[in-house]
């Protein structure tokens, strides 16, 4: 008889098999500068542009607004705070016609009306207005 030869059987153990290294790449991300916005002024620009700024004309017609219900016979023959006068009275009124500010023209009344009250308290020491403690259609503070 005759002799066997044996195959050789392949070895199952595992195998690395050895890969070139990724490269390593470097990016930088490209820098934009931002671009400078230039200064635009507004329109009536100049010694107008400040003066007939939104908050001093609305200023301005809460005084007319003050002065025109000051004339009117409708709030003279109203009751009057004594020691506000006629002109705080009013503002007052405007103030709680106002919501806190949500009335904003009644708002705007309000603060014109208080601040020539305070301006003629302080430049005259009287407010005009009628009630007890008012000498000649002004009251005259700490009467």
């Amino acid at each position: 008889m005759a002799k066997k030869t044996h195959t050789r059987s392949h070895s199952r153990a595992l195998t690395r098999v050895a890969r070139a290294p990724k490269p390593i790449v470097i990016r930088t991300t490209k820098i934009v500068k931002a671009k400078h916005r230039k200064g635009h002024r507004r329109s009536g620009g100049g010694i107008t542009g400040g003066l007939f700024s939104k908050d001093r004309v609305t200023t301005v017609s809460a005084g007319f607004a003050v002065g025109m219900l000051e004339k009117m016979d409708f709030v003279k023959n109203l009751p009057h705070l004594p020691f506000l006068g006629t002109t705080g009275t009013i503002g007052v009124a405007a103030f709680l016609l106002s919501d806190n500010g949500r009335n904003r023209m009644a708002d705007d009344i309000a603060t014109a009306a208080l601040t020539v009250a305070g301006y003629m308290m302080g430049s005259t020491g009287a407010i005009v207005g009628e009630g007890p403690g008012v000498v000649g259609g002004a009251y005259v503070a700490g009467w």
